[in-house]
């Protein structure tokens, strides 16, 4: 008896030090996982940037509303193209080729059901707007889901295998390639077209991507292979995305039926030139977080720690970029998409608000999922997504601007509900929220009261004049602010450690 017990024991103490190599192990890949998904985003968004730019110019906002139109339907539907199950299988400690390969197969016929049903739904959606054109644009981007699905189980793939250089290269690939295609295709004046001549090039290379760069391949689907637990936990997943999207894409169908294609254009370039980047920063860092979050899940406080370092790096690389853009937004606006857009700067003002609340709401998802709380998450959507909604209902009297400042004063109240929900059943609470996001604050602060500042003395100058006078000692103060302040500078220090050496300082 007493040797059955030492051997338990001996077996225990095996299986503990095994999972702390697997988390080493997982926090260096994570680690450098960071500075790759890091690196290849901010140099897609530095491209993203020039095209903003090129295409503001070669297109007008009817062109813009008129595809924001048909992203209402196709982001909608979109939200369930994967029924959660790339989730579930970077959640699950283990996934047998049998499960993964019924998943595959699940994931295409789901894709090919939207399709029809998208194609199917184009000329009710034309009818609801007004716009004839809808119909064609409609059908072709309905293709996108069946490719889509043909992606979910290899990048799933990527991320169980911590992969992260493939799939920065991989989001980098595409993201030029939807921009290139698009460029071009406006240049030979193919107006509104272009975005979907783009997009379609891009989801084309993502499968080809990933399929020449993922050696795995399915098998055929098995009626018992154990997945109907992926499917519950996926449940979750979808069903608050398709609350969430419902809530964050009203504001375009108010504003597209009763305002117009040209007042959603405006709209949409505002949304697009700050919301749409922070979501494209969040998500490749969300690749890396979340699978080292579930690994650390089993010992609490590595957990915290790494949640929490993880949220102060983003805290202090967005929020101080994100007031300094609020504060000049007039400038912003007008060197980067023309005087013809000029409408959309206090869009872009208001909605700055918000995407500093949601630089935090963001990682709200990585609590849920990674602690296996998805269908918590779906309750919380269930509460606080109308209040979103009926925020917009009650902005549209005041047009797109008061749209936008609704959206802002909801997020004021929503974000720290979201995040102590989140926090439950986690050891992560809203104090330790707070005591992270508190310093990035005060540097941004700081940030912005300079460049209103120098702003203001060079208000009657040519835009790009009072954007450089403005932008750069705003940024040079936030610089100064983390240098001279030791315990921010402590925290930039460890950030850095983490993610040039080893998980240790986690």
């Amino acid at each position: 008896m007493s040797s059955g017990v030492r051997r338990t024991a001996r077996e225990e103490r095996g299986d503990l030090a095994l999972q702390r190599r697997k988390v080493e192990a997982v926090g260096a890949h994570s680690a450098r996982g960071v500075a790759w998904t890091l690196g290849g985003q901010w140099g897609l968004q530095a491209v993203r940037m020039v095209s903003i730019v090129v295409l503001a110019r070669l297109l007008t906002p009817d062109d813009y509303g008129l595809m924001a139109m048909a992203w209402v339907i196709t982001g909608f539907v979109s939200t369930v193209g994967s029924l959660g199950l790339s989730e579930a299988v970077v959640q699950r400690a283990k996934v047998t080729h049998a499960q993964a390969s019924t998943l595959f197969w699940l994931n295409i016929a789901l894709g090919a059901v939207l399709m029809l049903l998208v194609a199917a739904s184009a000329p009710l959606l034309a009818m609801f707007y007004g716009r004839q054109e809808l119909v064609a644009v409609t059908i072709v981007l309905s293709t996108t889901f069946l490719l889509g699905a043909l992606t979910v189980q290899h990048q799933a793939v990527l991320l169980r295998r911590l992969q992260f250089r493939t799939l920065a290269l991989r989001n980098f690939a595409g993201g030029v390639t939807e921009i290139a295609v698009s460029i071009v295709a406006a240049l030979m004046g193919a107006g509104y077209w272009s975005l979907v001549y783009g997009q379609l090039a891009g989801v084309v290379l993502n499968v080809v991507v990933l399929w020449s760069a993922v050696d795995w391949r399915p098998g055929l689907p098995r009626r018992r292979s154990g997945v109907r637990s992926f499917v519950s936990f996926g449940g979750g997943i979808s069903t608050f995305r398709v609350l969430d999207y419902a809530s964050r894409n009203a504001d375009n169908l108010l504003i597209g039926r009763f305002l117009g294609g040209e007042a959603l254009g405006l709209y949409t370039r505002g949304y697009g030139l700050l919301m749409a980047p922070l979501a494209q920063i969040h998500g490749p860092v969300a690749n890396v977080v979340r699978p080292t979050m579930a690994a650390l899940w089993p010992e609490p406080e590595r957990y915290r720690r790494y949640y929490l370092s993880a949220l102060s790096g983003l805290c202090f690389v967005v929020a101080p970029v994100v007031v300094l853009l609020a504060v000049l937004a007039d400038p912003v606006v007008l060197v980067l998409l023309g005087p013809d857009w000029s409408q959309s700067a206090d869009v872009f003002r208001w909605l700055s608000v918000a995407g500093l609340l949601q630089v935090v709401g963001f990682t709200n998802g990585w609590l849920y999922a990674t602690s296996g709380r998805s269908w918590a998450m779906a309750r919380w959507a269930l509460v606080s997504r109308p209040v979103l909604i009926l925020s917009f209902v009650a902005g549209l009297p005041w047009g797109i601007t008061g749209v936008a400042m609704a959206y802002a004063l909801s997020q004021l109240v929503l974000t720290p509900l979201g995040i102590a929900r989140a926090g439950r059943g986690t050891p992560v609470s809203l104090r330790d929220v707070l005591g992270v996001a508190w310093r990035p604050g005060v540097v941004a602060a700081g940030a912005g009261l300079t460049a209103a500042g120098s702003w203001w003395l060079v208000s009657g100058s040519a835009p790009f004049v009072q954007l450089l006078a403005g932008g750069l000692p705003g940024a040079l103060v936030a610089v100064l602010l983390v240098l001279v302040w030791p315990s921010a500078r402590r925290e930039i220090t460890t950030l850095v450690r983490s993610v040039r050496k080893k998980p240790a300082a986690v």
